[in-house]
C-alpha cells in the first residue's frame, strides 16, 4: 500500500493512530513468544536461514503422521515455530499490523483465543489437504485474524462511520487477497492460509453479534471462542480417521530407522492393507520382510510394488537379490542388468549379480561384475573365489591363481 494513502487512513481514523491505541499487549506477547522460539532454535543449533524438516519437527511443526498419531499439540505450537529469520520477520511485522486492529476492536484475551484458535483451523485444513507436508509459521493464524477482521467489520455494530468501515474493510481484504496469490508462486501452504482465513471469517461473524449486545459482551465472546474451538476439536476425527494412513505409513518409517522390523512389517501391512496401489508400501513392506528374512514375503511384495510402478532399480536390485539366493540365475540376472548401474550397488549385489553370470556360463560378464565386486570391498573372500572360478574358466590361470592366493590370505586373517 502507497505510504500517503495509509496515512491518510490513520489522520481520518483516530482510534488507530497510535496516540489512541494502549499498548497491545497480546499482539506483542505473540510476537514475543515466536521470537523467543525462533532465538531458542537458533541457540541449539538450529540453521536462521534454512532449517530442515527433522529440526522444524523437533520444535513443534505441524505434520499428519505425528499430529494425528496423538502429539495433538503440534496444532497450536506450529504457528509459533519459523522456517528462518525472513519468515519469521514478515509474519511478525504482519501481526503486529492486524494484531492490533484486533485487539483494538476485541481486547487482549480474545485477541490471544482467536490467534490460538484459527492456528488450530490452520493447521487442520493442512491435515486434511496434504497430511505429508511439514507445516510451521505464524502466516495461518494471521489469516485468521485478517478473517475476524472482515466479518467483525462488515457484520458488527461498532459505531464508526460507514465511510471508515468501508476503508478499512476493503484495506483488510487486499491484504488478504494479495498474500493468498502471493502465496501461489512459491512452496507456501496455502491451505493453512485457506484454513485460518476461514475459521476467522466464520469465528468472527458471531463474534460481531456480540456488539449488538447491551452488556456481558466479553462472556459472549469467550463463549464463541469456546464452540469454535469445539467445532475444531469435532472436525478433527475424520480428519484423524481419514488420514489414518499417513500415520501408518510413518511409524513404519520410524521402526525401520529403529531397526524394529517387526513393528515395521504391522505398521506397513496396515498401510498397504488402506491404500493397495500404493507401490512405495508395497516395496517398504518388502524391505521390512527382506530384513528379517522373510524371503517369499519380501518377493511378493516387491513384485506388487514393480506392478505398480516398474522400472524402479532400487526395488529390482533387491528382488534380484532374493532371486539370486534362490537359485533363480534367469530372473536375477534380468533386475540386474536393468537396474543395478541405476543404484548404489555394494559388494553384495555385484558378487551375487556375477554369481549369476557364472551359473549361466556368462564368463566375460561374471569377470566385469565380480571386479566391481572386488573394487568395492577388497576383503570379500566369496568375491575372490568366484573370479578364480571365473578366470579359470576364461583360461587366465596366473590370474586366477592370484585370486586364489588373496582368497587364502582373508581366510587365515579371519
Amino acid at each position: 500500500m502507497p505510504r500517503s494513502t495509509k496515512r491518510g487512513l490513520v489522520n481520518e481514523l483516530p482510534w488507530l493512530a497510535e496516540s489512541s491505541i494502549k499498548w497491545p499487549v497480546a499482539t506483542t506477547l505473540l510476537i514475543g513468544i515466536s521470537s523467543a522460539v525462533f532465538a531458542s532454535m537458533v541457540a541449539k543449533g538450529v540453521s536462521a536461514v534454512v532449517p530442515s524438516s527433522e529440526q522444524l519437527l523437533h520444535w513443534g511443526a505441524n505434520f499428519g503422521p505425528y499430529t494425528l498419531g496423538g502429539q495433538y499439540w503440534r496444532l497450536i505450537t506450529s504457528a509459533f515455530v519459523h522456517v528462518g529469520f525472513l519468515h519469521l520477520a514478515v509474519n511478525m511485522v504482519s501481526l503486529w499490523i492486524l494484531g492490533r486492529m484486533v485487539e483494538k476492536i476485541l481486547g487482549a484475551p480474545i485477541t490471544c483465543g482467536l490467534y490460538l484458535v484459527t492456528s488450530v483451523g490452520a493447521a487442520l485444513l493442512t491435515l486434511s489437504w496434504d497430511p505429508m507436508r511439514v507445516s510451521a509459521g505464524a502466516s495461518g493464524a494471521i489469516f485468521g485474524l485478517d478473517g475476524v477482521l472482515v466479518s467483525v467489520l462488515y457484520y458488527g455494530k461498532l459505531g464508526l462511520p460507514p465511510e471508515f468501515v468501508r476503508r478499512a474493510l476493503g484495506w483488510v481484504v487486499k491484504i488478504a487477497l494479495i498474500n493468498l496469490f502471493y502465496g501461489l508462486a512459491g512452496n507456501i501452504d496455502n491451505m493453512a492460509h485457506l484454513g485460518g482465513l476461514v475459521t476467522g471469517l466464520l469465528a468472527g461473524v458471531f463474534l460481531a453479534r456480540t456488539f449488538s449486545l447491551p452488556q456481558d459482551r466479553l462472556a459472549a465472546q469467550v463463549r464463541v471462542l469456546l464452540v469454535t474451538s469445539c467445532s475444531l476439536l469435532l472436525v478433527l476425527w475424520p480428519i484423524k480417521q481419514a488420514k489414518v494412513d499417513a500415520v501408518e505409513l510413518q511409524r513404519g518409517e520410524d521402526a525401520m530407522e529403529r531397526r524394529d522390523y517387526t513393528s515395521a512389517i504391522e505398521h506397513y501391512q496396515k498401510y498397504t492393507a488402506m491404500k493397495p496401489d500404493d507401490a512405495y508400501g508395497h516395496a517398504s513392506l518388502g524391505y521390512a520382510f527382506h530384513a528379517v528374512e522373510r524371503l517369499d514375503d519380501a518377493a511378493r511384495e516387491y513384485q506388487r510394488a514393480l506392478a505398480l510402478k516398474p522400472d524402479t532399480p532400487w526395488v529390482e536390485v533387491n528382488l534380484a537379490d532374493i532371486y539370486a539366493y534362490q537359485k533363480k540365475p534367469v530372473e536375477a540376472v534380468a533386475l540386474y542388468q536393468r537396474s543395478i548401474s541405476k543404484t548404489k550397488a555394494g559388494a553384495d549385489e555385484y558378487r551375487w549379480y556375477g554369481s549369476c553370470l557364472f551359473s549361466l556360463q556368462r564368463y566375460t560378464d561374471a569377470e566385469n561384475a565380480l571386479q566391481k565386486a572386488v573394487a568395492l570391498d577388497k576383503s570379500d573372500e566369496e568375491a575372490h573365489e568366484l573370479l578364480a572360478d571365473v578366470y579359470a574358466k576364461l583360461g587366465k590361470t596366473k590370474e586366477a591363481q592370484k585370486e586364489r592366493e588373496l582368497a587364502a590370505e582373508l581366510e587365515k586373517d579371519k
